[in-house]
């Protein structure tokens, strides 16, 4: 009898190492968002791009012992800053296998704000020993514009089939806010195998348990009000695991002088429209009642 097992991994910058850049220099790890951030960052005039490969291409014989191995998904976050005027900004993710690309797609960014893209290859790697997993990213200032293009959190899933049942653990995780370390309660937390939910829960205290899960490769999934949502591989062994999970804050803008003098205009006026918003600025929160 043969038993689905998975494996996942979330690449962190240290797997890979720059080849084929341009001439004034490759892309650079993103101190804000390391260890799974690459930037490539042209000011006015400049230019900064290259491709990533990985330093140690994937045994996938020694990584998924069993057979019909299948990559299931293959995702990339990608996000523009500090954009302005003139600029290019590209990206590109492929799969190389034995020396042959299987799989090319470009990467796509919104503007200051990180857009996922996740991709469904379904491509069977049964017979592939060797697989690299390689990024474009390339960034061109002109002489009136500069922009700073993110790629980051580089994920790859896959499933096999073992003759070795699987033995099962706890898996503890606990959620927290990257920029003040507390608990965060009330977050949806699922565990993924795949495009399949294994477990999920919200955080109780700040935390969720799952019992019962089977060894191997996942997917956390993190969704909280008032954060970026959170997706990264774990790996789950026996007796039991336990991971800290840190959310990014959403930051909300304060509202321009303009929209005070605006408000306090509507009021003299004698509007009668309650508008409520919340405005964030340095961790305080004021609310803006028009009466």
């Amino acid at each position: 009898m043969s038993y689905r097992r998975t494996w996942s991994k979330t690449f962190k910058t240290d797997d890979f190492v720059f080849k084929d850049c341009l001439i004034m220099g490759c892309p650079s790890v993103c101190p804000e968002h390391e260890p799974y951030c690459f930037k490539a960052e042209a000011p006015a005039g400049t230019e900064k791009g290259g491709r990533a490969y990985l330093i140690d291409p994937l045994n996938i014989p020694a990584l998924m012992p069993g057979t019909k191995q299948k990559i299931l998904t293959l995702a990339v976050k990608s996000m523009l800053t500090g954009f302005w005027g003139a600029y290019k900004a590209e990206a590109s993710i492929r799969l190389v296998a034995d020396g042959a690309i299987i799989f090319e797609r470009p990467v796509y960014h919104y503007g200051d704000q990180w857009r996922n893209n996740p991709f469904e290859p379904l491509k069977d790697i049964s017979t592939v020993k060797n697989l690299d997993v390689q990024l474009w990213l390339e960034a061109h200032g002109f002489w009136v514009g500069w922009c700073t293009l993110h790629c980051a959190e580089v994920t790859l899933s896959a499933e096999y089939y073992s003759e070795t049942p699987p033995v099962t653990a706890t898996v503890r995780l606990t959620v927290t806010n990257s920029k003040t370390g507390a608990l965060v309660k009330g977050a949806y937390v699922a565990l993924m195998s795949g495009v399949r939910i294994v477990a999920e829960g919200y955080t109780d205290g700040g935390e969720v348990i799952f019992e019962n899960i089977d060894e191997g490769s996942y997917t956390v999934k993190v969704l909280a009000g008032g954060y970026h949502d959170f997706e990264q591989s774990i790996e789950v062994e026996t007796p039991s695991v336990w991971y800290v999970i840190k959310i990014v804050p959403v930051e909300v803008a304060p509202l321009p002088t303009w929209v005070w003098y605006a408000v306090g205009g509507v009021a003299a006026l004698g509007a009668i429209t309650v508008i409520p918003s919340i405005v964030k600025k340095k961790g305080e929160e004021r609310v803006i009642v028009v009466r």
